[in-house]
C-alpha cells in the first residue's frame, strides 16, 4: 500500500534531512542520487520532497520506503535456514556460539576466529575462516539469480574495533563481507564488497564469452572499482546501494552507493555468463590471528524492474576509474539450485 505523505526537508551540505513532521525518518542525497532510510521501519511510502536551500527550492519526485525486513525463525545451526522479510537464507557457519547471532529483528551479527569453517568448506578444500549465509530456496537450493536479471540489493554495515584504541585490524590477503557469488567455475564473484586492510574496497570480474572462467585458466578480469581511501570507522553503520546487472556483455552494470556517494559506476561485461546467488557476512583467506566481529542489518535484495525498497532511476552512463584486483581463491561448492 503506498501512502502519500506530507515531507519537511533541511538541507545539510549535500544531504537531506527526512522526517514526516513528527519524527525523523533518515538522510537522502540530492535529487540525482540515493534515497536510503535506514531504520525508518516504515511500510512503503510516496511523498513529494523539498528541497530547501536558502530562498529557493525544488520539488522532487515521490520516494518510495520500505519497511526493513524482519528476521524470523533464527537459526544458528549450520545447514539450516531462516527467512529475512520474504528471502530464505542458509547458515554456512562454524557452528559455533558466537559464529551468528540475531541482536535485533533486523540485524545479524557475525564473528570468525582462527579455523572457523563452513561444514564443507574442508571437503571443498578451502583454506579460510568463513561465517556466512547465502540466499536459497525453502528447500535449501541456492536461489539462482539468471544472467541479465536487474538486482537492487540495500544494507548496513558495520565492523567492531578488535584493534587498540578502537581501530580495525585485518591482516587478510582477502575478505570478502558480501558477494554476488556465481555457478561458473571459476569460483570467484562476479562483484564484491570486501575489506582490503581497514578500506572498504569494491571489486567485479569477468570471462569473455567462450573462454574458460576458472582462476587457473587465467582468462577472468578483475577489476578494482573503488578502494575507501579512508580507513574504515568502527562502531559506525556504513549505507551500501548496489544496483547490478550480471551479464557477460555490454548489458552488464554495476553500480554501488557508499552513504550516499555513487562510488562505483561500471559499465560492461560482468560475471560468467551464468546465474548468481548472494551470500553476505565474513569470509577470509586462513592464517590471520585476529578475531573479526560485524554487524549487517536491514537487508534488502529485488530483482527486475518492481519497485525497489529505494527509489528507482535508471542506470548512469559514465564511465568508472578500474584497476587489477586482487584474486580470492574462492570455490563454488555443488548444490542443487534454482533459477528466478
Amino acid at each position: 500500500m503506498i501512502i502519500m505523505i506530507p515531507a519537511i526537508i533541511a538541507a545539510a551540505g549535500s544531504m537531506v534531512n527526512i522526517s514526516d513532521g513528527s519524527r525523523f525518518l533518515g538522510t537522502v542525497a540530492d535529487a540525482s542520487g540515493p534515497r536510503n532510510f535506514g531504520g525508518a521501519g516504515l511500510s512503503a511510502r510516496s511523498f513529494p520532497a523539498t528541497h530547501m536551500a536558502g530562498n529557493e527550492s525544488a520539488s522532487y519526485p515521490p520516494v518510495f520506503i520500505t519497511a526493513a525486513p524482519s528476521i524470523t525463525s533464527f537459526s544458528t545451526k549450520p545447514q539450516t535456514r531462516f527467512p529475512i522479510g520474504g528471502d530464505i537464507y542458509e547458515v554456512d557457519t562454524a557452528g559455533k556460539s558466537y559464529s551468528l547471532t540475531n541482536p535485533d529483528p533486523q540485524t545479524l551479527r557475525f564473528e570468525i576466529r582462527p579455523g572457523d569453517k563452513a561444514y564443507y568448506d574442508d571437503a571443498d578444500g578451502e583454506e579460510c575462516d568463513r561465517a556466512e549465509i547465502e540466499r536459497t530456496t525453502n528447500s535449501g537450493d541456492q536461489e539462482h539469480i539468471a544472467g541479465g536479471t536487474p538486482i537492487h540489493i540495500n544494507y548496513q554495515f558495520k565492523v567492531e574495533a578488535n584493534g587498540p584504541n578502537g581501530s580495525f585490524i585485518n591482516t587478510a590477503n582477502w575478505f570478502v563481507t558480501s558477494e554476488m557469488q556465481t555457478t561458473a567455475a571459476s569460483g570467484s564473484p562476479a562483484f564484491a564488497i570486501q575489506l582490503d586492510g581497514n578500506h572498504l574496497q569494491i571489486v567485479a570480474r569477468y570471462c569473455p564469452v567462450g573462454l574458460d572462467p576458472s582462476n587457473a585458466a587465467g582468462n577472468v578480469t578483475h577489476l578494482t572499482l573503488w578502494t575507501d581511501p579512508n580507513p574504515i570507522h568502527t562502531g559506525q553503520y556504513i549505507n551500501i546501494e548496489i544496483r547490478a546487472n550480471v551479464s557477460d556483455d555490454s548489458s552488464g552494470y554495476l553500480q554501488v552507493w557508499v552513504n550516499g556517494n555513487n562510488v562505483a559506476n561500471y559499465h560492461g561485461p560482468l560475471g560468467f555468463g551464468t546465474p548468481t546467488y548472494w551470500m553476505y557476512g565474513l569470509y577470509r583467506n586462513a592464517g590471520p590471528s585476529e578475531t573479526v566481529a560485524a554487524y549487517f542489518r536491514n537487508m534488502t535484495l529485488t530483482t527486475g524492474s518492481g519497485p525497489p525498497g529505494v527509489t528507482s532511476r535508471p542506470p548512469l552512463t559514465q564511465g568508472a576509474m578500474l584497476s587489477p584486483a586482487r584474486l580470492d581463491p574462492c570455490r563454488t561448492r555443488s548444490k542443487n539450485s534454482d533459477t528466478l
